[in-house]
């Protein structure tokens, strides 16, 4: 599905919000309000981008993200945690894990959008497939 981002937050209010920025921005946004569903539509969908946050239920957002990073076939997958955890700990414990951005609430949401724009289209100009055709050498 193209320009789908999965977002995972058992706050209502947060997935309201994020899906109506979003939605403005022509993103078609599927949400979860535990680890477990959203890791369930990461697979199936496979979006261009996760949002997730870190304390929920079925094992949280850190999980998810570690469920995504050793799945090879989304371990490149653009993850944004989007959370009022703000342990440093907790920070450095998801960006180790693979997580490409770590946004607090509350938020904004224009720049929730860019950021997230930021890291989609960062990944999209790494893991870009190759120029096939005649290599010249100099």
């Amino acid at each position: 599905m193209k320009r789908c981002i999965v977002i995972a937050d058992d706050d209502p209010t947060i997935i309201s919000l994020v899906k109506l920025r979003l939605g403005m921005a022509r993103y078609n946004v599927m949400s979860a309000n535990d680890a477990v569903t959203a890791l369930a539509m990461v697979q199936a969908q496979e979006p261009v981008a996760v949002i997730l946050d870190v304390q929920m239920p079925g094992g949280g957002g850190l999980a998810a993200l570690a469920n995504i990073k050793s799945d090879p076939r989304l371990s490149q997958l653009p993850v944004m945690m989007l959370t009022g955890e703000r342990n440093p700990q907790t920070v450095m414990q998801a960006m180790n894990g693979g997580a490409n951005d770590y946004m607090l609430k509350p938020f904004n949401p224009d720049l929730l959008l860019d950021r997230l724009s930021r890291i989609i289209k960062s990944s999209a100009m790494v893991w870009a497939k190759p120029v096939t055709g005649p290599v010249w050498e100099l």
